[in-house]
């Protein structure tokens, strides 16, 4: 049992438990798998797998073959991360994963710097509202407004972005009382913010569930909506006509305890760091 092929052969067998799904698995066709068992049962002098009434039966050698392929398995799982940490490493890719809205309003310009200062480096970016799953290697360095994190992740908190109540700057123009309305991200429930407004009692006539294209609509004279400051900066027509007692959650920078040593990594998270406390103002007009 040299090959590592004939532990996958065990491995989608047992997972299957018949010849033709293991070829399924395997990417192969049923003669295939039927042409290669019966070479590893003639390898031994006891049958490894047998297949009775088209059901696959391990020997106690087989067994032990398969609790090998099965620890191997768990090996390569457990070696994974750090060989795709390597892989991006060699090739100069490094992964980053933050909200739209970040990236729009906040950091596009700047990442024109850093293919400036570091063109040998290959920038991916997932611009998501999703949680990217850092163990899984789904991103290398996360943008994330959270008010709890795992414990696990390693990062630097920033600060927290500061809201406001927008509108129009005409809204009210020969507006009655009736005619008066918000715009929220979902219509499930009426948000309990509402009730510290100086129009708690306005009506939901319209949801946009996009963060940016809810200001956009405000700015379109749409309605009222609870919004971040360094988004509605971007749209001129949009006054504040109350403050926010509250913030939304605080903004991180984040990675995982594998990659944190990276260079590549190192080197985007110091100058997302740099950039983004230059920006701070910005984010938390409260700061």
């Amino acid at each position: 049992m040299q090959n590592w092929d004939d532990f996958q052969l065990l491995l989608a067998l047992q997972r299957a438990q018949t010849l033709r799904g293991a070829a399924k698995l395997l990417g192969v066709n049923h003669t295939t798998v039927a042409r290669r068992l019966n070479s590893l049962n003639r390898r031994y002098s006891t049958s490894v797998c047998t297949t009775t009434q088209n059901k696959l039966a391990f020997s106690e050698l087989g067994k032990q073959l398969l609790c090998t392929a099965e620890a191997m398995q768990t090996q390569l799982h457990k070696q994974l991360p750090e060989i795709e940490n390597t892989i991006k490493q060699a090739t100069q890719q490094v992964n980053l994963s933050l909200p739209p809205a970040i990236l729009q309003f906040v950091l596009m310009d700047a990442l024109a710097e850093f293919q400036q200062q570091y063109p040998e480096i290959q920038l991916n970016i997932n611009a998501t509202y999703a949680l990217s799953d850092l163990d899984n290697s789904e991103a290398d360095v996360v943008i994330r407004a959270a008010e709890q994190l795992d414990d696990y992740l390693v990062g630097h908190r920033l600060c927290p972005i500061s809201l406001g109540y927008f509108m129009h700057k005409d809204y009210l123009t020969q507006r009655d009382d009736q005619d008066i309305a918000w715009i929220v991200a979902s219509s499930q429930a009426r948000p309990p913010w509402l009730a510290e407004t100086p129009f708690p009692n306005a009506s939901i006539k319209l949801t946009v569930g996009d963060l940016v294209l809810r200001h956009q609509a405000a700015a379109n004279g749409l309605g009222m909506i609870r919004g971040a400051h360094y988004i509605a900066q971007h749209f001129p027509q949009l006054v504040e006509f109350a403050p926010c007692s509250t913030s939304f959650a605080d903004l991180w920078v984040l990675t995982h305890p594998n990659k944190q040593s990276l260079p590549n990594v190192k080197k985007l998270i110091h100058f997302l760091l740099t950039t983004m406390r230059g920006k701070q103002s910005v984010i938390n007009r409260k700061s």
